[in-house]
């Protein structure tokens, strides 16, 4: 819910119609002001208008009355203009400032308050004015019960006709005989002021909110529903789909841009296809050079095994040489002693001691080509728990004559501890054999020390077999080509350069890895890691379960 209000109140169309309606309603309210202060304004000069009127209406009406001197007259004109609705109170003054006359008798007599606001406007100089503005002449102030009163000063002139009458004593020379001062009643004109205040102000909150809606109704439908639609089509395109399209409902700039997003995602969906139909071909072409070079790696762990068989078959002639030898010299003394009969029990004796080491001889060259067998032989990988130890002295077992022949010393550190590794023992016993190898042809005749050892690391839950001598050694250079196939430093004739390139395919086979730790004239150290449980034999039981 939070999150929902918020992306409401963060939205384009809300602070678009906030902006315009703000702004409207500012506009309309000066002009409702602006409105209701003339409206003021003219009621005011309506209600001056109307006091000075008055005035007129009573001077004009006892001017007759005057001139004849008739002074009940006067008062009674007077008295009864007086009574008319809004008139609140009148009276004459003269220059003196002595009240003569007035609807409230209890001002008859009284002088009046030149200072007062009323007479400042005429008597601010030593001589007044004879002749005054609007207003100056009208003064609007609040009775004791609250209403407002306007009062008007009208000066009484002394004309000629007025001069020439016998019953005036003021001379020709003086403009002014007194002052008329007429006040009305505010109430009505307040109460029209109020209640046009309140009709202008209703009219223009209406107007305001008739507007607003209107240009409310014209973003929704003009801003926010086609942002909102811009909105639902690109949180369709970020899912993923990429087929969906916005409809185009009017050609402004909005509809261009619906026009525009609709363009896009058809370009888009036509690129993803091309980019999918690449993946599949890339897909499909990486599967064939990834089953070429599976088909490469087996030939190359083949050509390697078939150079190793060539330098093995050197190493079993020469081993097998020697107990054919001893079984054909023996086999030949026992040939002439058949010949002949066993002349005391010794004879007898001996003849079954030769019979024995015949026999012993020939189980050693079957021995022999036992493990030449095993190590030729081809077929698909079985992993199963296998002791390393036995493999490594198996695999020592296989180059025993070529170290003997080179009278190179072989040491043993083998940990007892071990516990069974789960490999393909044939390719683990090929991988030793080609270290071993390139052991031998690294050493020195007479002087080569060849060490090899085994040792349980549980923290890192694989076990190492390492295989070091004192031979050349390699430099840095050497040491980043010795896995590539092909690569060999041996003279011409004696390496083809898949030794070690076949040893690094066997260990990766088996998610292992290799150490190399080497420097010219002081050895090499090959250390060969392999887990206790390997991922391939495991993805191979599993490949199994799924064909049964």
């Amino acid at each position: 819910m939070v999150r929902r209000l918020r992306r409401w109140t963060l939205s384009l169309s809300l602070k678009l119609s906030v902006c315009l309606i703000g702004s409207i309603l500012i506009v309309f309210g000066l002009l409702g002001y602006l409105h209701i202060r003339l409206h003021e304004r003219d009621l005011e000069e309506l209600t001056f208008a109307t006091a000075e009127g008055v005035a007129d209406t009573i001077k004009n009406s006892t001017r007759y009355s005057m001139m004849r001197n008739q002074r009940d007259a006067v008062f009674n004109i007077i008295q009864t203009i007086a009574h008319e609705p809004g008139i609140n109170k009148i009276r004459i003054y003269n220059e003196d400032g002595s009240i003569r006359y007035s609807t409230d008798a209890l001002e008859v007599g009284t002088q009046v308050d030149k200072k007062a606001e009323a007479c400042y406007a005429c008597h601010a100089q030593e001589q007044p004015l004879t002749r005054l503005n609007r207003p100056d002449r009208v003064r609007i102030y609040q009775a004791a019960s609250g209403e407002r009163i306007l009062g008007l000063i009208s000066p009484i002139e002394n004309s000629p006709d007025c001069a020439g009458a016998g019953c005036h004593f003021s001379p020709a020379q003086q403009k002014v005989l007194g002052v008329l001062d007429v006040t009305l009643s505010l109430e009505k004109a307040d109460q029209m002021i109020a209640e046009g205040r309140s009709k202008i102000a209703r009219g223009v909150v209406i107007a305001a909110l008739v507007i607003s809606g209107f240009f409310g109704a014209l973003i929704w439908a003009m801003v926010y529903r086609p942002v909102r639609q811009l909105r639902a089509g690109t949180q369709h395109v970020a899912r993923g789909e990429l087929d969906y399209a916005i409809e185009v409902g009017s050609r402004d700039e909005i509809g261009e841009l619906a026009g525009s997003f609709n363009h896009m995602t058809e370009e888009l969906r036509r690129a993803k296809e091309e980019i999918t139909e690449w993946t599949r071909k890339l897909e499909q072409r990486v599967e064939e050079k990834t089953a070429e070079l599976k088909k490469a790696h087996q030939r190359m762990v083949k050509v390697e095994r078939m150079a190793s068989m060539g330098q093995l078959a050197a190493i079993v002639a020469h081993e097998i040489n020697n107990p054919l030898a001893g079984i054909l010299t023996y086999a030949r003394l026992l040939r002439k002693k058949v010949g002949k009969p066993f002349e005391n029990p010794e004879s007898c004796a001996q003849v079954q001691s030769d019979l024995d080491l015949i026999a012993s001889e020939a189980a050693r060259c079957g021995e022999i080509v036992k493990g030449l067998l095993q190590f030729s032989r081809q077929g698909k990988r079985n992993y199963q728990a296998n002791d390393l130890n036995q493999l490594v002295r198996e695999s020592i077992r296989l180059i025993k004559h070529k170290v003997d022949l080179m009278c190179i010393s072989t040491e043993l550190a083998l940990d007892e501890t071990l516990v069974p590794v789960v490999c393909d023992a044939q390719e683990i016993r090929q991988a030793l054999v080609a270290v071993l190898i390139n052991a031998c042809e690294a050493v020195q005749p007479n002087e080569g020390v060849i060490r090899i050892g085994t040792q349980l690391r549980p923290a890192l839950d694989s076990v190492d077999i390492w295989v070091s001598d004192n031979g050349v050694g390699m430099d840095a250079e050497t040491q980043k080509h010795i896995f590539e196939p092909f690569f060999t430093t041996k003279e011409h004739g004696k390496g083809v350069g898949l030794g070690l390139a076949a040893v690094s395919g066997i260990i990766n086979q088996h998610s292992g890895e290799i150490e190399v730790e080497s420097e010219p004239a002081k050895g090499t150290r090959i250390t060969l890691r392999l887990p206790l449980t390997s991922e391939a034999a495991t993805a191979g039981e599993s490949t199994k379960a799924m064909a049964l």
